[in-house]
Parts: C-alpha cells; sequence; structure tokens
C-alpha cells in the first residue's frame, strides 16, 4: 500500500506482477484542473499538477500511457490547501455531478478496452457543461448518500 503522492510505486509494482508495458494500462484518477464530473481520455501527457501522476510518470519510467482523467474541479480559483479540498466529502449538486462522472468514466473505461483509445477519446471528450444529473434524480441520489 503507498499514499497517493507516491503511487507510481503501486503501478509499477502491478506492472510487473501482470507483466504489463505502460502504454497498455490505463491509469484512472481525479483531476483538481478538470471541472466537476467532467472526464477526459489521453493518450500520453504530463502530469500537470497532479502530484500522484507525477509519481507514477517517474516510476514507470514516462509518461506514454493512456490515462482517464475525472475532474474534481469545483467553482471558482483552485483551493490553497488542495489535500483538503479533496478529501472535504461532496454535497448536493456537487455530489450529483461527480456521481454522473463516474458513471461517465466506467463507460469510457469499457469503451477503451472495446475500442481503443482513439475512437474511445473521440467518444469521451466531447464538451459538455451539463453534466449534472437531472434534479429528481441528483435528489435521490443525494438522499442515498446522507441517509
Amino acid at each position: 500500500m503507498t499514499y497517493m503522492n507516491e503511487s507510481g510505486l503501486a503501478v509499477r509494482k502491478l506492472c510487473r506482477m501482470f507483466t504489463l508495458e505502460p502504454p497498455g494500462m490505463l491509469l484512472i484518477y481525479d483531476d483538481a484542473d478538470l471541472p466537476l464530473g467532467r472526464v477526459r481520455l489521453r493518450e500520453r501527457g504530463s502530469a500537470g499538477t497532479h502530484k500522484g501522476m507525477k509519481s507514477v510518470i517517474r516510476h514507470v519510467g514516462g509518461q506514454d500511457f493512456p490515462r482517464l482523467r475525472i475532474g474534481i474541479q469545483g467553482p471558482g480559483p483552485r483551493p490553497v490547501d488542495i489535500v483538503r479540498y479533496v478529501l472535504t466529502p461532496l454535497r448536493g449538486k456537487a455530489f450529483a455531478a461527480f456521481q454522473e462522472g463516474i458513471v461517465q468514466a466506467a463507460d469510457a473505461a469499457e469503451a477503451f478496452l472495446q475500442v481503443g483509445i482513439y475512437d474511445a477519446m473521440n467518444q469521451f471528450n466531447r464538451r459538455n457543461d451539463s453534466l449534472l444529473l437531472p434534479r429528481e434524480e441528483a435528489k435521490a441520489s443525494t438522499r442515498r448518500k446522507h441517509d
């Protein structure tokens, strides 16, 4: 087990255990630089501001592997204390938007496995600012979460 900022250790161990080269994996992670609930697939890329991704890139020896980011960025400027922000439970509309993002991320991961990274990117990397569930579904899912 590793802390999130050293998740590269676990990823490297899994790659060795399953004799998997990094380009053959799909790394899924949260991203505070992507709007809440939005998903984004990439064939490769930098870590940006994500310390866990920096660790993965360092431990697998490069950034040439596909990744699926799930947005957790809230409204307004990026919080100074990002750790506190990431660990704070989501509520109401924010919870519903994140929940929708998780559903889309699962669909995107399945598409990656079925049709490959390029077709999955074409399907899921569309801009859609309205990721909130319909009002009644959001209320119901929030009630379930907090009941």
